[in-house]
């Protein structure tokens, strides 16, 4: 029983991966008019109209996750986060497991977010501003892992009221990870002004230098499970690939970081309606440049454009219309390295119809759209929604995320509140930003906090920017030249450069 358990986690390889989460966007922050270098990764372009002519960003992280089949009860989440008592759940045979499943009909997915943002710069010139960021991202998702094998992972294949019975697939089940790191350079224009409204182009280049990479895609499978000791599947085409920092033969760690690269790219445009038209257009220093506030403002972008190709130790294999039968005893092969794993699929599969030494892999690409109103005094109200998708079986998948917003922003402290329904699903995840100064703090889902849901995931980030720290005389927002010594740059009207 353990032996076919372990056949079914190579072969839907998207299993290994069953950890998800979502949401990489900081939701509480990116969206404020104080965002600054923050802001970029949502939509470059809003950097022309931000209400800083200057940002520096020192150093932040972003961790979430969240999923849509594993779970524990609040309760027992509050007991493991304060009693540290481990929670127990049962199967239907009586085996112990740490946590529960959503037994329905629902295809399972999910998404995990890690990224440590480095130093990052911006500067607003007139019409133009421009942007500098660094971070190390990693990424992990699954897709469209259908329930019956949802049900076998957790409760094994001794469960019996799914044996004798054919399953057949013909949506593909992916999965993917991938790590890397990226310096994004950005730039936005003014390129359209009127009294009330301007409209403005942002692009984010971005080397990537990738470090690891792995995927899988069982595109279609029949399967039948007869019994604990036996299975069939028919009809199988799979691939996967992977470039990993480890050696294949033992799993010993290899530290070589730059083991593939690639290119990114975020495009996107602005338009904002103003509420007193635009300001003067001559200033003789960076800090006399007028800040237009708006009712509202509208963007679009598409984010994460691109693709890292892995040259060292990669390897792609293919698998088309194969056929495989599994018998306990007999069919044990060791599979504890990536050697063993290849060997344990190629005896039950047969010799693949391709193998390749190289592997190209995509990034999550999204487009986005957000909505910005100005409400009263300081109050604003934000509408995002974020869409992602994939470039084949390749690419780590983004979810959808759909978010209203609202905050309170100054100069010197900001909090919001997002509101977000994580791929369509109902319950919405609650969750909260603080901005002090230059430091900022929040996460997209503090649900199992409030008790309001299941623990199915959470998420937090944190940082530092040397911006709005007034004790450094680094209050770099527009209109304010108090605190700051900057020399004169040649007078001219930026409306005609």
């Amino acid at each position: 029983m353990y032996k076919f358990r372990k056949l079914i986690l190579i072969t839907f390889i998207s299993v290994l991966l069953a950890l998800n989460a979502y949401s990489q966007d900081m939701l509480g922050i990116a969206n404020s008019n104080y965002s600054g270098v923050m802001g970029i990764g949502l939509n470059p372009s809003g950097m022309v109209g931000s209400k800083l002519y200057m940002d520096y960003n020192l150093v932040g992280f972003n961790m979430s996750f969240d999923n849509n089949y594993a779970y524990i009860t609040s309760d027992d989440f509050y007991d493991l986060l304060f009693n540290r008592k481990e929670p127990v759940y049962y199967t239907s045979e009586g085996e112990e497991r740490n946590f529960d499943y959503y037994n329905n009909d629902k295809f399972k997915s999910g998404y995990i977010d890690l990224k440590i943002i480095g130093p990052g710069a911006m500067v607003v010139y007139g019409k133009h501003a421009f942007g500098l960021s660094s971070s190390y991202r990693t990424l992990t998702s699954f897709n469209n892992l259908p329930p019956d094998v949802a049900t076998f992972l957790y409760e094994a294949i001794d469960y019996t009221p799914q044996q004798m019975k054919l399953y057949q697939h013909d949506k593909p089940i992916m999965a993917a990870s991938l790590s890397w790191l990226e310096i994004g350079l950005s730039y936005s224009y003014l390129f359209n002004r009127q009294k009330w409204e301007f409209w403005s182009l942002g692009i984010t280049l971005k080397p990537l230098f990738g470090y690891s990479g792995l995927y899988t895609s069982v595109d279609n499978v029949d399967y039948l499970i007869e019994s604990d000791s036996s299975a069939h599947l028919r009809n199988t085409s799979l691939s996967y690939g992977y470039s990993l920092p480890v050696d294949y033969s033992d799993n010993s760690f290899e530290g070589s970081f730059k083991r593939g690269m690639g290119f990114g790219a975020d495009i996107g445009i602005t338009y904002q309606k103003t509420r007193k038209g635009h300001g003067n257009g001559y200033f003789s220093k960076l800090c006399e440049q007028a800040y237009d506030s708006y009712n509202y403002k509208i963007g679009f972008s598409i984010l994460d454009l691109g693709y890292i190709k892995f040259t060292k130790n990669a390897e792609s294999i293919n698998y088309t219309d194969a056929s495989a039968d599994w018998y306990e005893p007999e069919d044990t092969l060791p599979s504890s390295t990536i050697d063993e794993i290849n060997l344990k699929i190629a005896h039950y599969f047969g010799e693949p119809s391709a193998v390749k030494s190289s592997l190209t892999m995509y990034l999550p690409t999204a487009v986005s759209l957000q909505y910005d109103r100005w409400m009263w005094n300081r109050f604003y109200l934000n509408a995002t929604l974020i869409y992602g998708f994939k470039f084949g079986a390749a690419s780590v998948k983004r979810p959808t995320i759909l978010s209203i917003t609202p905050r309170w922003e100054s100069a010197k402290f900001e909090v919001s509140l997002p509101i977000a329904f994580y791929e369509w699903e109902p319950v919405p995840l609650i969750g909260f930003a603080i901005r002090y100064g230059g430091f900022y703090v929040g996460s997209d889902n503090i649900n199992p906090f409030l008790k309001i849901s299941d623990f199915t995931g959470m998420s937090i980030y944190a940082g530092l920017r040397l911006n709005l720290m007034r004790l450094i005389h680094m209050n770099y927002f527009k209109g304010n030249c108090r605190d700051n010594k900057m020399r004169d740059i040649e007078t001219f009207d930026y409306r005609n450069f």
